[in-house]
């Protein structure tokens, strides 16, 4: 893992694998906060009705993209009249 790889504390990340914390298994797709990034483990704080703080593998995580990016719809020809010669 580069230092360009690294994830910065506060980043907002979701979970790519199932992660047991104690008692508890928390699901693919849970939306957590960055706490502190030690290069293979990173300290999450999950945003899951049972939030907590976990310690996992970097590798546990996907980076949560902003925005969704939309293919652009095409655009529709508008009529027009063209003004006759003759």
């Amino acid at each position: 893992m580069t230092e360009s790889e690294r994830f910065v504390p506060g980043e907002g990340v979701y979970l790519s694998r199932e992660v047991r914390a104690g008692d508890r298994t928390h699901e693919i797709g849970t939306r957590a906060h960055v706490l502190a990034d030690h290069g293979h483990v990173i300290v999450l704080h999950l945003d899951s009705a049972d939030a907590e703080v976990v310690t996992c593998p970097t590798a546990h995580v996907a980076r949560a993209v902003e925005r969704v990016a939309r293919t652009p719809l095409p655009h529709h020809a508008s009529p027009w009249l063209r003004p006759s010669t003759g």
